[in-house]
This record gives C-alpha cells, sequence and structure tokens, in this order.
C-alpha cells in the first residue's frame, strides 16, 4: 500500500480533492463528498487527520461498522511515519 505524508495530504483538501486521514490511513473520500450527510462538515477535515473528530461527531452515532466499510471503499495509503 503507498504511503504519504502530512504535507502530501494536506494537498488535498477541496471538495474536487478531499482526503483524509483516520487512524494512520489514507483516504480519498472526494467521490463519497456530495453524498455525505453532513455536507460541508466534512470539509472541515479535508486533508487532515479527522481521527478524533469522526469518532466525536454525534451524528456518527452510526454503528462504528457502518462507518469502518464506508472508510474501506475509499482508502488508498496509510500515512508515513
Amino acid at each position: 500500500m503507498k504511503e504519504f505524508s502530512l504535507e502530501e495530504v494536506a494537498q488535498h483538501s477541496t471538495p474536487n480533492d478531499l482526503w483524509i486521514i483516520v487512524d494512520n490511513k489514507v483516504y480519498n473520500m472526494t467521490s463519497y463528498y456530495n453524498k455525505h450527510p453532513g455536507g460541508k462538515a466534512m470539509l472541515r477535515q479535508a486533508g487532515k487527520d479527522a481521527s478524533s473528530a469522526i469518532r466525536s461527531v454525534p451524528a456518527h452515532g452510526l454503528p462504528w461498522t457502518f462507518i469502518q466499510k464506508t472508510l474501506q471503499e475509499h482508502i488508498i495509503g496509510t500515512l508515513k511515519k
């Protein structure tokens, strides 16, 4: 799996090019952005580590397995250590 630096991920922070980091894995969420029930809220985490944010949002009271499944569909790599 490809590795990305924080700097590389940070370059992908727009609605048309949206990557996030969750638990040291990198996800290209561009195609999911318009489907996200929270709308533009997702953009606040674009290009960043969203690990804490994704767990702290009350609306994410969905089963964690649903969120994990959605993330797995968009994984592109891991974060360089």
